[in-house]
């Protein structure tokens, strides 16, 4: 049995992932294709890189998108706890 958890891809799943994974003390592999090789919406080298600038939309609990940023936060998630830090003034944005 490995002794670690393989995780493909550093998008926001695979980061989120990863993160869950460690934070359970188990060892994890992160595997990403960044920087030797970049798709055509990649701009930057890093994890969990955002490459559309509305991906979180609202917050408002009465969508869709909004009921699942709220479902991570009850779960714990990494990822939204760093979007809800450096969130910024949008409409009906995450900061809505």
């Amino acid at each position: 049995m490995l002794d670690y958890i393989t995780v493909i891809g550093g998008g926001l799943a695979g980061s989120e992932a990863a993160l869950q994974i460690a934070k359970r003390g188990i060892k994890v592999k992160l595997y990403e294709m960044k920087p030797v090789k970049f798709s055509e919406a990649h701009s930057n080298k890093n994890l969990a890189e955002i490459v559309c600038s509305n991906s979180f939309k609202s917050n408002l609990l009465t969508n869709a998108c909004g009921l699942l940023k709220e479902e991570l936060r009850i779960l714990g998630s990494e990822l939204i706890k760093i979007a809800d830090k450096t969130k910024v003034p949008a409409r009906a944005s995450i900061s809505g």
